[in-house]
């Protein structure tokens, strides 16, 4: 049996590449740079060029395959907003298209639990607990949100007019060994004195280790009870977000203590006016700050399995300290938090 992967050179999707080959499936990845399709050969996986940035590479990808899992996107909080809509709704729209054409059975598409943030000067989000009932908000104050519930909705309409089952997957704060982005961008910040935390301090998270995550993909790829729906994926703990930071970067060898809080309001206040600043310059980089960033840090959010646990079967197969212990092991493995830290 066949499968088709885009993102497979990432953090998850390359996680989800090696469960699928130790597991004796044929795999065939998305790629966009020759040199990383190298790579993926040698593991055993076959190779497909093209760039989600250029959506008609998109319209053979999935031949031959029966599953295909959809991680890759443009995951940024800054960026224009037509690079967003063409890499993560379009692309994603031609994707559906081909699987349809070349008659892939399902259609696995990971989204991400951010869709349902709605934050605005006035107030932060405070999800605590939701499930999949609770609603998006029809505007989002970035664009990488926005672009994610229009390709999550494109991809749930599909399924309803169209021979092909669709599942739609929302991760929170996926986490593990192997995250050469994300933690090591804090690790910089702490690093710096930059990681500051925001709000009042106790906002809560729902971490979703990187393990758990490739497999509720695995078991929503083939459970007669996925189709046509969504699921919240994370590892069924709720942990203050600033303990879950300070316990990666202690793990990864960092003392992270927090002191002083910025107040919501005052940190929203100057990730905007950083925006506007740079939106002038028309610089390619982001600021420092940005609006999501202090939504991320200021947020209170956590989501119940509660449906994937009734529907899959879903039950996390990483523990949190497990997790950390080889979080521990791999950047010991790596070389350190020196190596972690390098540019």
């Amino acid at each position: 049996m066949k499968v088709g992967i885009t993102g497979a050179t990432g953090f998850i999707g390359g996680r989800l590449l090696k469960r699928m080959l130790s597991d004796g499936y044929e795999v065939k990845c998305l790629v966009r740079d020759k040199a990383k399709a190298n790579v993926l050969q040698k593991l055993g996986a076959e190779t497909y060029m093209g760039n989600l940035s250029d959506p008609d590479t998109l319209k053979d990808f999935p031949h031959g395959c029966e599953y295909i899992f959809h991680i890759a996107a443009f995951v940024s909080d800054w960026g224009k907003k037509y690079e967003f809509y063409k890499s993560n709704v379009q692309a994603t729209k031609v994707l559906l298209e081909a699987s349809k054409k070349h008659e892939v059975k399902r259609f696995i598409f990971m989204s991400s639990s951010t869709v349902v943030w709605n934050s605005s000067f006035w107030k932060i989000h405070n999800l605590e607990n939701i499930n999949e009932t609770f609603p998006c908000p029809n505007k989002h104050s970035d664009h990488y949100n926005h672009s994610k519930y229009l390709a999550e909705r494109a991809v749930i309409d599909f399924s309803k007019n169209n021979n092909l089952e669709t599942v739609v997957i929302r991760p929170s704060n996926v986490w593990g060994a192997g995250d050469t982005v994300i933690l090591p961008r804090i690790a910089k910040a702490a690093k710096k004195k930059f990681l500051i935390p925001m709000g009042n301090g106790k906002n809560e998270t729902t971490p979703c280790h990187v393990d758990n995550l490739v497999e509720s993909m695995i078991i929503a790829s083939t459970n007669e009870n996925a189709p046509g729906k969504v699921y919240f994926i994370n590892d069924g703990k709720k942990i203050n977000y600033y303990k879950f930071l300070q316990d990666q970067l202690y793990a990864a060898g960092i003392s992270w203590t927090p002191t002083f809080k910025i107040p919501y309001k005052l940190g929203y206040l100057l990730a905007t006016s950083m925006e506007v600043i740079f939106t002038i310059i028309r610089s390619s980089k982001p600021p420092v700050l940005t609006r999501f960033a202090v939504a991320a840090l200021s947020g209170n959010r956590s989501y119940s399995i509660s449906r994937a646990k009734k529907d899959l079967d879903y039950n996390p197969v990483i523990t949190y300290e497990e997790g950390m212990k080889r979080l521990r092991e791999w950047v010991i493995n790596i070389g350190g938090k020196e190596k972690l830290l390098e540019d």
